[in-house]
């Protein structure tokens, strides 16, 4: 399992982290569309590549849900 790979208490401070960088990855993308200025390449770069990150996080994420059974 993929919680096996990764413990949970790396697990929580990364998921906190990866948090925290998409939300400033968000606000910059609408500042820059707020301001009808066309986002720079490196920001388009880094959403795309966090995008890609959460797929893994999310896996991750998903692993680790407790249904009861």
């Amino acid at each position: 399992m993929l919680k096996d790979i990764i413990p949970a208490r790396i697990r929580k401070p990364l998921y906190a982290v990866y948090a925290v960088i998409v939300l400033g990855e968000g606000a910059t993308a609408v500042g820059y569309a707020t301001a009808n200025e066309a986002q720079p390449t490196w920001l388009k770069v880094v959403l795309a590549v966090t995008a890609f990150v959460g797929a893994g996080i999310g896996a991750t994420a998903a692993s680790n849900t407790d249904t009861g059974e």
